[in-house]
């Protein structure tokens, strides 16, 4: 997955263009997670509390998929 693509966050659902890539548990778990993703320097580990394991399940699958 191109994490550098344009994407859009609805509550915590995570869209590429058109596309649904999932649903995260919360509008800020999406948000940090696309931060994370996107290997943002400035993300601090307290950024990240949002983040279930399930989340970070979900995000792992999101990357590795090919469309």
């Amino acid at each position: 997955m191109d994490w550098n693509q344009n994407m859009t966050i609805v509550s915590g659902t995570i869209y590429c263009g058109d596309r649904w890539l999932g649903t995260l548990s919360s509008h800020s778990a999406a948000m940090a997670g696309l931060r994370l993703m996107r290997g943002d320097r400035d993300l601090v580990c307290s950024d990240c509390s949002p983040l279930t394991e399930t989340d970070l399940d979900l995000l792992e699958a999101i990357d590795a998929d090919e469309p």
